[in-house]
């Protein structure tokens, strides 16, 4: 009887919740939001576990961000359009994502490649669910609080790259920029380093301004559909180490990455 009950119950909360992807608020949006991620943090719990039992821990990080795009995508009714695709096509690679709120993980998962580690600060290692599957998926936390730290993590994520075979994940902003506003605030060397130190090219992704669908300030969730555009990847091989390079990578990162959120923007407001 209370299986029978259960079941009636689940049954139709899916029901109600495809019935009503269109018409969602903020509040039932971000509800939604949470829910997928806590779904898909408990699958990534049993994949972390049981992918590399068959040498397939490659499909870990990618197979989750496929079952949480494809699950919040359907459920709040956004999709995304996919540009330069084929610049995710390197084995190895730093790539460098533009920050704009926390619905930065939705658009990271739809572009997300196999084999690659997200770079995050620590504070999320500790977060439930989420921080237990991230931690047993191997991505690399970086204490911001302590540079030290945060300097041999970062060094010893270069030389994980090459070793292990995987490409990594980073925000060179380093935290949520202004997403009213089609910039992006001065970008971090750490992604550059590592990608210098390791020999691998940087491939810059660009996620169109989406503040006309998100804005928690304004209490703003609406459906749409937003454009990626990743672009040809910039090697590293000739680059020294040294400070001065470093900074002229990065610098040259930002400004293609910076030209292309304001062409995506201008091309939307047409």
């Amino acid at each position: 009887m209370i299986l029978t009950t259960m079941s009636t119950l689940l049954l139709a909360t899916v029901i109600f919740m495809v019935l009503y992807r269109r018409h969602g608020g903020y509040y039932y949006r971000s509800a939604v939001c949470v829910m997928c991620l806590a779904i898909c943090a408990g699958y990534g719990v049993i994949a972390s576990l049981l992918l590399p039992l068959v040498g397939r821990a490659d499909l870990i990080n990618y197979s989750v961000s496929q079952f949480y795009y494809n699950l919040l995508g359907f459920l709040v009714d956004i999709s995304v359009t996919i540009e330069g695709a084929e610049n995710l096509k390197h084995p190895l690679s730093v790539l460098v994502c533009n920050h704009q709120s926390s619905m930065d993980i939705f658009f990271m998962a739809s572009v997300f490649p196999k084999a690659t580690a997200v770079v995050a600060k620590k504070a999320l290692k500790y977060y439930p669910f989420l921080g237990w599957y991230m931690t047993l998926s191997k991505a690399i936390f970086l204490d911001r609080k302590n540079r030290n730290n945060a300097i041999k993590e970062a060094k010893q994520a270069a030389e994980d790259i090459n070793n292990k075979n995987i490409s990594v994940w980073l925000f060179p902003e380093g935290t949520r920029g202004h997403a009213s506003e089609l910039d992006l605030l001065p970008f971090k060397k750490g992604a550059f380093y590592m990608a210098v130190q390791a020999g691998v090219p940087v491939v810059p992704i660009v996620v169109q301004n989406y503040y006309h669908l998100y804005d928690s300030k304004a209490k703003r969730f609406k459906s749409g559909n937003i454009r990626i555009k990743v672009l040809p990847p910039v090697p590293t091989k000739d680059i020294a180490e040294d400070s001065e390079s470093v900074d002229k990578l990065a610098t040259g990162v930002r400004e293609s990455m910076l030209k292309t959120l304001k062409e995506l923007g201008q091309q939307q407001q047409k």
